[in-house]
């Protein structure tokens, strides 16, 4: 329960904490209901938040987990250039990966939250535009060399200024962009969360005071960090070290390091970073705000979801993060496939904690959500499909990994196939699970997933693939198994096949077929611990064969999924 140190009365404080997160939840919905692009609307690459006025998150709503920490640093940067500047009715907007934004896909807008002229809150959304120029369709290439190449950069700028919109700005977007409609629509929707976000904070100060709202985000913020603190002590203390392996440096190079030391004191704890590979002459770099908001993503998954997802949160969380590495490199490096490394970084907090508290943690993930853009021209239009596709959890400690769902840094889904076939020259040609691909253990990591997409447009078009562990499996924890590489491949099972490096772009014909298939997630525990009954079931749904049932989980299934508990336990016996 919220404290009374500062006099609010308990249920008061309680109804307007509720009432904060659901204003922001209310923020989420109006951007699903009135984005313009898939990618935003459908794929759900976003995420909306309040702050109070020193910046600081008192509320996140529902969106994208991996935003979690990136969304202050962005909010830091834009009140530093606009400190005491700031009056009802101005917007900024940002995506400057190198002020405080992550890559230039991803545009912030805040609004400043006013009541008679007292700052009383901001409202902030972030959100994955499809395309802001650059060299190559979507703006997320995988081959860039710096910055410069991406696409638009934009430092904290005002967009609005007491409610008037700044027409040159506006321009100069729409003359850098491919798709101005899909931009222009989309940044309509930060904008009218955000304003709607700033109508019921009003409403929630004009019934209760703007003192007493003030009270309630800092007993919020307060009890976030107390919870927090409360679940780090309960984790013995220590210095955990665990490191993972990029496959390549983004395109043919060698492989990178990611390293990381998990130091546990009482209730604070440190991950430092000493050891990465330095930054790499290709985009898979990934800015300090999005390296930073994957730690803070690993450390709330492990925790009560009670713990509010605010500020105060972060306060016992402490990053080292050399300059110069994959983790925080120095201008002008390129960013845009910052995803390869983020969630990488994520993947090694949770290896590192694993030794600490396996009871908290999960075996690998499948490495991260793959994006792929297809870039082409229709009827003398452009069109840009930017894609992501989901894979597979590992297994817990307590139950199986789930299959086809977005990384646990994430919160995506896939694009329906039926909007991807009406809006763009794409066929969907086969989806769906890549049976025998999970990490067997006692509980098992997720299925791979298969996604494969014909090209229809008749001039070809530019086919761009970011994806991670094409070379490195999803390793398992505590005896379980390791999960499957991912693969990439043009014209499968043709005479023309060709296997695909794990990120890559080339120009492929009309008619290419682009083969997608997510890893297989790590299992926990060993295998042949594994009941019987839910290997049966696997066999019965498709998801494993009887002859892996047999050769890995020690369990004799007819092909219709029937137990053969004799021979079982011989098999297990052996």
């Amino acid at each position: 329960m919220i404290s009374r140190e500062r006099g609010l009365d308990p249920v008061t404080a309680s109804v307007l904490e509720h009432g904060l997160f659901s204003v922001a939840d209310e923020m989420a919905a109006v951007i699903v209901r009135t984005a313009y692009s898939p990618l935003v609307r459908d794929l759900l690459d976003f995420t909306v938040a309040l702050c109070n006025p020193r910046g600081e998150m008192v509320v996140q709503g529902v969106g994208m987990a991996i935003h979690l920490g990136a969304l202050p640093t962005a909010v830091e940067s834009m009140l530093r250039r606009f400190e005491g500047n700031l009056q009802p009715g101005d917007a900024l907007i940002l995506n400057d990966p190198y002020e405080g934004g992550m890559h230039l896909p991803n545009v912030v807008i805040l609004t400043p939250i006013f009541v008679r002229e007292e700052l009383v809150a901001h409202a902030v959304v972030m959100a994955h535009h499809t395309d802001v120029g650059g060299h190559v369709p979507g703006s997320v290439p995988v081959n860039s060399r710096e910055v410069f190449a991406e696409g638009l950069r934009i430092p904290p700028l005002l967009l609005e200024r007491e409610g008037r919109r700044d027409q040159t700005l506006l321009a100069l977007i729409e003359r850098n962009v491919r798709l101005p409609r899909d931009f222009f629509g989309d940044l309509e929707a930060q904008l009218t969360a955000c304003r709607l976000g700033e109508k019921r904070l009003k409403a929630l100060a004009g019934r209760y005071g703007v003192n007493i709202l003030a009270v309630t985000m800092e007993d919020l913020l307060d009890r976030s960090e107390r919870m927090a603190r409360a679940e780090i002590a309960a984790i013995p203390d220590g210095a955990y070290t665990f490191e993972d392996w990029l496959d390549n440096d983004g395109q043919s190079g060698p492989p990178q390091r990611l390293c990381v030391t998990v130091r546990i004191e009482g209730d604070e704890l440190t991950a430092d970073f000493t050891g990465t590979s330095p930054q790499v002459p290709t985009a898979i770099n990934s800015p300090l705000a999005y390296s930073r908001s994957a730690f803070y993503l690993a450390m709330r998954s492990i925790m009560s979801p009670e713990v509010p997802n605010t500020a105060g949160f972060f306060r016992p969380l402490h990053m080292v993060a050399p300059e110069g590495t994959l983790i925080r490199p120095s201008f002008p490096a390129a960013v845009g496939a910052m995803g390869v490394v983020g969630y990488r970084l994520a993947d090694c907090i949770f290896g590192a904690l694993a030794q600490a508290a396996p009871h908290l943690v999960r075996a690998a993930s499948e490495g991260g959500t793959t994006r792929y853009t297809v870039g082409a021209r229709v009827g003398g239009r452009p069109s840009i499909l930017s894609e992501a596709l989901v894979g597979a959890w590992g297994g817990h400690p307590r139950m199986d990994g789930v299959d086809g769902v977005a990384n646990v840094a994430a919160n995506m889904a896939n694009s329906p196939v039926e909007l991807v076939e009406s809006t763009y020259p794409i066929l969907v040609e086969e989806y769906g699970y890549e049976p025998d691909s999970e990490g067997a253990g006692r509980f098992r990591g997720g299925l791979g997933v298969r996604r494969r997409i014909r090209i229809l447009s008749p001039d070809g078009a530019l086919l761009q693939v970011r994806s991670g562990r094409a070379n490195r499996p999803p390793w398992g924890l505590h005896g379980g198994m390791e999960g499957t590489v991912c693969q990439n491949v043009l014209n499968a099972g043709g005479p023309n096949e060709e296997r695909m490096r794990g990120n890559e772009t080339l120009m492929v014909p009309c008619g290419t077929t682009y083969l997608h298939v997510t890893p297989g997630a790590g299992g926990y525990g060993s295998p042949s611990e594994r009941d019987p009954g839910r290997v049966a079931q696997d066999v019965r749904d498709g998801k494993v064969s009887s002859r892996r049932a047999r050769e890995v989980y020690r369990v004799a299934v007819s092909e219709d999924g029937v137990v053969d508990a004799a021979e079982t336990a011989r098999l297990r016996a052996i």
